[in-house]
């Protein structure tokens, strides 16, 4: 009884660590490769958004970088932009910048989940995201395939 007991553990063992081996596994190198694509994607989008701000606050008279960032260290709290003396037309553009830095947070999301659904599945984007990291080598491959898109 003792043995037959001891070989079934040992088999439910086995068992267990064959399971979690393929588990590891069902991350391919085409899944690492349209994981990298995917992220490229997003960040060619978010990447985007400093430069636009930088655009916008160049482009909007009386408004600088630094009065930006006053802005919006005091955004959503009414006594502190009372503090700073935000004007109304101040208040109007950094709402504005706000919507449109949303809207490409939004864009990025999006392209996210679209390729993610559509190229690889929503399963296997978790599980590669999951491993890239997780597991040294995968993320290697990962930053691999990055360097070799860009």
């Amino acid at each position: 009884m003792r043995k037959l007991m001891t070989s079934m553990l040992a088999i439910g063992l086995m068992t267990a660590v064959g399971f979690s081996n393929v588990q590891a596994q069902e991350v391919t190198d085409q899944d690492v490769k349209n994981y990298a694509i995917i992220e490229l994607a997003k960040n060619s989008i978010i990447d985007g958004i400093s430069p636009m701000v930088n655009e916008m606050i160049e482009k909007q008279e009386g408004m600088t970088g630094q009065r930006y960032q006053e802005l919006q260290s005091a955004a959503g709290n009414q006594a502190k932009l009372t503090e700073i003396d935000a004007q109304e037309w101040e208040i109007k553009f950094y709402d504005l910048v706000e919507k449109q830095i949303d809207k490409k947070k939004e864009a990025a999301t999006g392209v996210v989940k679209l390729l993610a659904s559509n190229a690889m599945g929503a399963a296997s984007y978790k599980a590669t995201k999951a491993a890239v990291s997780s597991d040294a080598s995968i993320k290697a491959k990962y930053e691999g395939y990055l360097a070799a898109l860009k």
